[in-house]
């Protein structure tokens, strides 16, 4: 793990374990390694990448919380519940805010949350395939999914193969007000409050 977060620090992506399936991660902060994520997975710069934290405490310091988002974050995570948030603090890559939200969440997943901590910023976590293909459970499945832009990978956190597992469910938070954007691991009752 300490390869992995040497070449966080120095603006190089990672693929990683998580608590949903193997992800693509960099420094948030990272402008450059934001955007070498987007050509890794062919996905359109229009679109917002989500985040993990190392702990509630580090989201709150990126992420406005209102009590709602608070209650969530307390009842989800550790967990596959990723909340859309006012941003908070300047600082992330702009391709990590989207109108002024961020996509935020603490996983149930050691080495993922260490990662985070070690770097003492947030990571970029999107699913570790070509944007519109199935989430990978072993890295052999990543390889085979990025084909060519596998190599412009710096660094493989390898666990072995992970349990398939569904993703995680986004909800947007603002003020008190909840909209589920996608179900996921976790069911919510309501769609909106």
């Amino acid at each position: 793990m300490t390869d992995a977060v040497s070449v966080l620090k120095n603006g190089g992506v990672i693929v990683y374990p998580t608590d949903t399936a193997y992800a693509l991660g960099c420094d948030a902060t990272n402008e450059d390694a934001v955007k070498k994520i987007f050509r890794i997975k062919g996905r359109e710069e229009s679109k917002t990448l989500p985040l993990i934290a190392a702990d509630a405490d580090m989201a709150r310091a990126w992420a406005e919380f209102s009590g709602k988002a608070e209650e969530l974050a307390a009842a989800h995570w550790p967990g596959p519940l990723t909340l859309v948030l006012p941003a908070k603090k300047q600082g992330l890559a702009p391709l990590a805010v989207k109108d002024g939200c961020i996509a935020i969440r603490v996983p149930d997943n050691s080495t993922a949350r260490e990662l985070s901590k070690a770097l003492g910023a947030p990571l970029v976590s999107t699913s570790a395939n070509r944007a519109g293909e199935p989430s990978c459970y072993a890295v052999e499945a990543v390889q085979q999914s990025l084909g060519d832009a596998f190599t412009l990978i710096d660094c493989v956190v390898d666990e072995g193969p992970l349990p398939q597992k569904r993703v995680s469910t986004f909800v947007k938070v603002w003020d008190n007000n909840v909209t589920v954007l996608r179900e996921g691991a976790i069911k919510l009752s309501l769609r909106t409050k």
